[in-house]
Parts: C-alpha cells; sequence; structure tokens
C-alpha cells in the first residue's frame, strides 16, 4: 500500500483527508505512491482535486524519493520537487520556492509531471 502520515486514505483507494492539526510546518500530511514513475517513459504525469484545502491551504503535488520525509512537503527536502499551493511557487531541494503558477484552493484540480530524460519537474 502506498505510504502515508497525517491522513486517512479513502476506500476509494484514490483520495486522501488530513488529519492532522496543521499547527507548525512540519505537521502535515504526506502520501507517496508504492511504486515509482515508470523508468521507460519519456515524461510521467498526474493530477490532484483539492477537495477541501483547509484554513491555511497548504496543499502541495510533486515527486519525491523513496527516502522522503512525510512529514515534509514535497520541495522541500533532498531529491524532491513540489508544487505549493499556498503559494504557487515551485520548490526543488530547498525551502526557499521559485515563483511558478497561481495558487491553488478547495476546487481546484492541479497536477505534477517530471520529464525523466532531462530530470525536470513540470
Amino acid at each position: 500500500p502506498p505510504c502515508h502520515r497525517g491522513g486517512q486514505i479513502g476506500k476509494d483507494k484514490l483520495s486522501v483527508q488530513y488529519t492532522g492539526k496543521g499547527t507548525h510546518g512540519n505537521d502535515v500530511g504526506a502520501v507517496q505512491a508504492d511504486c515509482p514513475a515508470p523508468q521507460l517513459r519519456r515524461a510521467y504525469y498526474f493530477e490532484l482535486t483539492v477537495k477541501e484545502a483547509g484554513d491555511r491551504g497548504c496543499i502541495s503535488i510533486g515527486f519525491s524519493d523513496a527516502q522522503f520525509k512525510l512529514s515534509r512537503q514535497p520541495g522541500w527536502e533532498p531529491n524532491s520537487y513540489g508544487y505549493h499551493g499556498d503559494d504557487g511557487k515551485k520548490y526543488h531541494n530547498s525551502g526557499r520556492g521559485e515563483e511558478y503558477g497561481p495558487s491553488y484552493e478547495t476546487g481546484d484540480t492541479v497536477g505534477a509531471g517530471i520529464h525523466l530524460e532531462r530530470q525536470e519537474g513540470f
């Protein structure tokens, strides 16, 4: 099964509800797939729909390696990329983001992709 922290995976195996308090930066919910992106493809892409962004809107989507700390958002840790909904910035291996796109919130569908040959997120 997928690795997760701070959330409850729905019976449909497609939805997750954050169950933490979100009181500090390390109090996040995270889900990590139980199998990696296919390596024989040039690119890999997936989407999520935000059903409820919460009070702070700290939703993120991205990619990480198997050693990723599930107590952090994607992009803040080494070997991870993340696009964060509260500020619309993209993060890569650092807590300092770079301008990327619009912020996103409840009702929005957002995607994350990786170009495997170039090792670039989009």
